[in-house]
């Protein structure tokens, strides 16, 4: 049969059947898919990156805790006797009435 004896109505449903629009779908859902994919990779190395910085600020603070309790030992430690008298000693070379101090030079 020549495609001119063929009815309207058969040619109609040929075009409107055309592989032109499925595989132009096709093809934008396989973008979108790798744009997302790609989208997706890079957003799991940003986490990695601040996952890293949260790490290493929580190293400091634990640090800075550490040390802030050291500051604390100190403070109630520059309170007491021994404080004084180890000061005493060591900057103004003083001693209690009954110790003799060696001076070497």
């Amino acid at each position: 049969m020549n495609w001119w004896h063929i009815p309207a109505y058969r040619i109609q449903k040929f075009k409107k059947t055309s592989l032109i629009a499925p595989v132009a779908v096709l093809l934008l859902v396989v973008a979108l898919f790798i744009a997302v994919s790609v989208g997706c990779a890079s957003l799991k190395g940003r986490q990695n990156l601040y996952d890293e910085e949260i790490a290493k600020y929580e190293n400091m603070i634990a640090k800075e805790e550490a040390r802030s309790e050291e500051i604390a030992e100190y403070a109630l430690y520059t309170k007491t006797t021994a404080y004084y008298e180890e000061v005493a000693r060591e900057k103004y070379r003083l001693v209690h009435d009954n110790e003799i101090l060696f001076v070497t030079e």
